[in-house]
């Protein structure tokens, strides 16, 4: 098993991220209580301070951490067992804001990209199951995949680059999202196997409709 809890400079930041955790939730209750919908709407910017600790000083001391530990670490889209440096090299100033976010996720919850191969008693003294993922990505929702720091395959989401949803209109999302919506697992997986050159054997996925089942 991995002890986190056995790093002081870990679980020293992760006090202080509860501590403003828990300052920004007095901010928007008191918030609450003089306007609601005012509240609801500052709502990220109350939680700026700590997001921002977040996203800087705690993630960049887990980074540091797992230098150190250099775990095993399981890719969901490929099921792949790979050392942490081979996924997140040795530069935390080099990540993404995926990436940062994953490393956050790795030390404090769970991550949907990558899990540790063995258990974890994370910096709370929670036990986090290690091991492969239950199930496998989801066809047209892959995962990018990441190697030495750098992200050298996309994520997908309703079947296409995340990067060219985030240009889309909201009609477009929602035209597209009920278009893969519609389609059986087969056809899903040779519209992947089209366009992105996935490599899904086509006999291995059911091609029932959503709406006849």
């Amino acid at each position: 098993m991995i002890d986190l809890t056995q790093y002081e400079e870990l679980t020293k930041v992760y006090k202080q991220a509860q501590k403003l955790e828990r300052e920004c939730e007095k901010q928007v209750n008191k918030a609450k209580r003089v306007n609601f919908e005012k509240a609801m709407q500052d709502y990220d910017k109350i939680y700026q301070p700590y997001t921002t600790f977040q996203d800087t000083i705690f993630a960049e001391t887990g980074f540091n951490v797992l230098l150190k530990i250099n775990p095993v670490l399981i890719e969901h889209r490929t099921g792949k067992k790979l050392k942490f440096i081979e996924v997140f090299g040795r530069d935390f100033n080099k990540l993404t804001k995926s990436m940062v976010i994953t490393i956050y996720l790795l030390i404090n919850e769970t991550s949907v990209m990558y899990k540790f191969k063995d258990d974890v008693k994370m910096p709370n003294g929670n036990i986090n199951k290690g091991g492969k993922y239950e199930s496998p990505c989801q066809i047209g929702f892959e995962t990018p995949v990441w190697r030495n720091g750098e992200e050298i395959e996309c994520c997908y989401e309703c079947g296409i680059p995340q990067e060219v949803r985030s240009k889309m209109t909201p009609a477009e999302r929602i035209q597209n999202r009920l278009k893969f919506q519609s389609m059986s697992q087969r056809e899903r997986a040779e519209y992947m196997n089209k366009n992105y050159g996935m490599k899904y054997k086509l006999k291995n996925y059911s091609n029932e409709k959503p709406q006849e089942k």
